[in-house]
């Protein structure tokens, strides 16, 4: 059984999708090591748009976001598998309707 969860106001609710300590993989094969506990490991991180709240006009739900570094919620478990952040509108750096991690796998 799935919740159902809504943003209110100028809120956004996404999953995220460039997970910390996962590595990736390029189509070619190529490993990307992920260095989230190190300093050069902090960077923004791509998120699924789950919900915008009626405040917001510029982000509807499934877009992918970019959101500057540790600018969102520790998260909230929904389901088994399904963990929703709640991200600083403010500094949300790029919208795209593609998604940008497709080309690497985990």
């Amino acid at each position: 059984m799935t919740k159902t969860v809504r943003a209110l106001k100028e809120k956004i609710l996404a999953e995220m999708i460039d997970r910390p300590g996962e590595l990736k993989r390029t189509k070619g094969g190529i490993i990307i090591a992920d260095k989230d506990a190190d300093p050069s490991g902090i960077k923004p991180r791509w998120f699924k748009v789950y919900d915008v709240g009626e405040g917001i006009d510029w982000l509807t739900k499934d877009q992918y976001v970019y959101v500057d570094h540790g600018r969102w919620s520790n998260g909230m478990q929904v389901d088994e598998d399904l963990r929703l952040y709640l991200l600083d509108n403010k500094d949300c750096l790029v919208v795209t309707d593609d998604n940008p991690m497709k080309d690497l796998s985990v």
